[in-house]
Formats: structure tokens, C-alpha cells, sequence
């Protein structure tokens, strides 16, 4: 009777052995591939009274954008600002917000930011906790430019 225990007790563990096998590549196929797009963005410096970046996304998600520094946590080394912000993307089917932070290097006017998808509803609501990542550049900023400055980014959002 015991062999027989053994026996089966053998036969079961190898078959849940096969089937946590089996779904391993499943698994690593569920993986979802990055999100990607474009983005154009604008801001009025420093006459806006509510200034923040604003402008439509293109790609896998399609809506405005809107970008606010946190600006007491905002420093400049050299010629490059160490920059913090919320974002907020709004589209026809729910809302994408979360924080990045980045670099703003004002010798080139090439930006770089990484964040993360804090909140999201709608469509979207899967995507919290997603990473964030945005590389573009802008026009030159006052007092080099006009108070308008204009940008333009590709940017991803991607499984952690």
C-alpha cells in the first residue's frame, strides 16, 4: 500500500511539475510590448498664472498632455536643470497621471525624464505602476528665447 502511495505521490508531483513548465513560456508571452508615441508641448514662461506644459500625444495613446514642474524641488547645475513634475494625459476613454524626473540641458535644449504611472482610469486603468520614459528637445527658453517655448518627444510607457 505504500508503494502504491509513493507511486502516485511521484506521478502527481511530476505532473504539476510538467504543467509549471508548460506555463512558463506562456508566461513570458502575456508580456505586454511598450507603448510608444509622439508628443508636442508648449509653455508660456513666465507670464502663465497656472504655468505649466501642455500639448496633444500621438501613438498608442491619443490626447492632450499636460506637465507640471514642482517647482521648489527644481535645481540647475551648471547648464542642466534637474526638473520633477506631474503629468496628467487625458483621452476619449480615461486618464493617465503619475510623476517623472528628468534633465533639461540648456546648451543643446535636449530633455530626458523617467517616471512612473501613479493613476490611471478608463481604457487605461491597467498601465498603473507602468514606467515612463520621454527624450526630446524644446526651443531655447528665456532669456536666450521668446517667452513661448515649444518641445517635441517620443516617449514610452512599459511594464515594470
Amino acid at each position: 500500500m505504500t508503494s502504491v502511495r509513493n507511486g502516485l505521490a511521484a506521478v502527481l508531483a511530476t505532473g504539476m511539475l510538467a504543467l509549471v513548465m508548460a506555463s512558463a513560456p506562456a508566461v513570458a508571452a502575456a508580456e505586454t510590448e511598450p507603448l510608444r508615441g509622439e508628443m508636442t508641448i508648449s509653455v508660456v514662461f513666465p507670464e502663465c498664472p497656472d504655468c505649466h506644459w501642455a500639448g496633444t500625444i500621438s501613438g498608442d495613446i491619443v490626447g492632450t498632455i499636460e506637465l507640471w514642474e514642482i517647482w521648489d524641488q527644481i535645481f540647475v547645475v551648471g547648464s542642466t536643470e534637474h526638473y520633477f513634475e506631474t503629468f496628467k494625459i487625458t483621452t476619449s476613454t480615461g486618464v493617465i497621471s503619475g510623476v517623472d524626473q528628468g534633465l533639461w540641458n540648456f546648451a543643446t535644449f535636449k530633455f530626458r525624464a523617467n517616471g512612473w504611472v501613479t493613476a490611471a482610469t478608463g481604457d487605461w486603468a491597467y498601465l498603473v505602476g507602468y514606467k515612463v520614459h520621454e527624450i526630446g528637445t524644446t526651443s531655447a527658453p528665456p532669456p536666450a528665447g521668446p517667452p513661448l517655448v515649444t518641445g517635441t518627444a517620443s516617449w514610452f510607457l512599459a511594464e515594470p
